[in-house]
């Protein structure tokens, strides 16, 4: 994957490979603010601290997020995240990363394994896109430096 910057300032993604188009394609659909976790107490806390215009914001978030996207949707091989988006990216990409920590329950020790997960698992394919879509912040973050 190539990662290059326009004459706007915006991020120009090309050469993507296909399991990584997989990984983007499914940030919207992880950011899901209505996490179905294996602990209880995680889905009440989820209740009760994402209010109605909080789930709003993670919404429209995650639709501007797909919007970029739709490149990589009719067959593209890239995709650009103008400028003034990068925030609403960084933003469902931490919420993607909590959700599926949450739903998954992927703590630290997970992380820090330095074994490949069964990519077969959900779990595993979880933990891949956790650490994916820490490394897209990463760049994301680099590339505003």
């Amino acid at each position: 994957m190539n990662i290059e910057r326009d004459e706007n300032g915006g991020f120009v993604f090309s050469e993507v490979e296909p399991p990584l188009v997989a990984l983007f394609l499914a940030i919207p659909s992880s950011a899901d603010p209505e996490p179905t976790a294996k602990d209880p107490g995680i889905n009440e806390e989820w209740a009760e601290y994402v209010r109605p215009e909080l789930r709003e914001a993670f919404e429209n978030a995650a639709t501007t997020v797909e919007a970029d996207l739709e490149p990589m949707v009719t067959g593209g091989e890239g995709w650009t995240i103008p400028l003034d988006h990068v925030d609403v990216w960084l933003n469902t990409l931490n919420q993607a990363r909590l959700v599926l920590a949450a739903k998954f329950d992927v703590g630290e020790e997970d992380m820090n394994h330095t074994a490949p997960y069964p990519p077969e698992s959900e779990r595993g394919m979880a933990i891949s896109q956790i650490h994916v879509y820490g490394l897209l912040q990463e760049c994301l973050i680099q590339g505003l430096e």
